[in-house]
């Protein structure tokens, strides 16, 4: 059972984190890609300009997907998801783009093995889910019945068994979304980080935030400082021969 509610995070299709987390991907963008919870379309359009022929994008929200649709995207086509399996044919997709969603799926194996079926062999897998070593919760927590909406500080860090009771969305130490991907099926092309570009939430002077845009491509190229980003991101592939995830 991939998806029990409608998603209720974030919309992070800003212009900004469209050019830059649509960009550190571009180069495996050709063919068909499944956007998979394409909330309002956001990603979809960013996704062909950026060299997709053609997007699928499906979401569990109804309200989202009628958005989408409006958008009246060329090339595109949008999908209410039932929250169980994707209504596509196996070997449909060349891609699937899973931005900050695989942490409100109810069993996370059960999506990505229906990711597998649907992406041809030799096919992509690109997905961003937030990352442990970034020291805020993003997503906001309930501490004790009181709601914490806003990015609340060292959560990440503390041991599971004492926050996940606090969170309204999963975070994943690195190498436990690796696991997730590879025990699926897939085979690891890459593991890298997506940081914040302040735009929804601007604690910093814009100064600073300016400077900061300048050095941002290159924090994911420093060791040690690198695993701090915001999500982690793993792209990986299909293998090109039958295989049944383990």
């Amino acid at each position: 059972m991939p998806v029990s509610q409608p998603i209720l995070g974030t919309n992070t299709a800003t212009p900004q984190n469209l050019a830059y987390r649509v960009g550190k991907i571009a180069p495996y963008l050709s063919g068909c890609w499944l956007d998979y919870g394409c909330a309002d379309g956001g990603y979809v359009q960013a996704l062909l300009s950026n060299g997709a022929s053609s997007v699928v994008g499906v979401d569990v929200d109804e309200r989202l997907i009628t958005q989408a649709t409006a958008r009246g995207i060329r090339n595109a086509t949008f999908q209410v998801f039932n929250g169980y399996e994707l209504e596509s044919k196996d070997n449909s997709f060349d891609g699937a783009f899973v931005n900050e969603v695989l942490e409100y799926v109810a069993d996370e194996q059960a999506s990505l093995r229906d990711i597998y079926r649907v992406l041809r062999p030799s096919g992509r897998l690109v997905l961003i889910s937030p990352n442990r070593w970034f020291p805020f919760e993003g997503h906001g927590a309930t501490i004790m019945n009181v709601e914490l909406p806003f990015p609340t500080p060292l959560i990440p860090w503390l041991p599971g068994r004492f926050t996940r009771h606090w969170l309204r969305a999963r975070n994943y130490w690195p190498h436990q979304l690796v696991m997730q991907v590879e025990n699926a099926g897939f085979i690891i092309h890459e593991i890298g980080f997506v940081w914040p570009v302040f735009d929804m939430f601007r604690w910093l002077p814009s100064p600073v935030v300016d400077t900061y845009h300048r050095w941002m491509e290159r924090l994911d190229r420093v060791p040690g400082v690198r695993r701090f980003g915001l999500s982690t991101l793993v792209i990986a592939t299909k293998p090109s021969k039958p295989s049944t995830p383990g």
